[in-house]
C-alpha cells in the first residue's frame, strides 16, 4: 500500500493543517517515516494545499511492530 511522506520542511508546513472537520496529521510508520494516507489527495477540505500534497513522495507503507499486549494481574 502506498502512502505519502514529507521532507522535514513539508512536515513543518503541512502537519496540523485544519479546515472544516479535516485535519492533516502525519504518523510514524515501521521505518520511522512520517506518513499520511493517499486519501488526503481526495479530501475537498485540503484543496487549498493540494499542490503541496501532490508533491509529497509516495513510499510503500511499513507497519509498526507493536509489542504484544500483556494484561496486568
Amino acid at each position: 500500500m502506498k502512502v505519502l511522506t514529507p521532507t522535514n520542511q513539508e512536515y513543518i508546513s503541512l502537519n496540523g493543517y485544519k479546515k472544516e472537520r479535516s485535519e492533516l496529521l502525519f504518523v510514524k510508520d515501521g521505518n520511522n517515516n512520517w506518513i499520511v494516507g493517499l486519501e488526503v489527495l481526495n479530501d475537498i477540505n485540503f484543496l487549498e494545499i493540494y499542490d503541496q500534497l501532490e508533491q509529497l513522495q509516495q513510499i510503500e507503507y511499513v507497519p509498526s511492530i507493536e509489542p504484544p499486549f500483556l494484561p496486568t494481574v
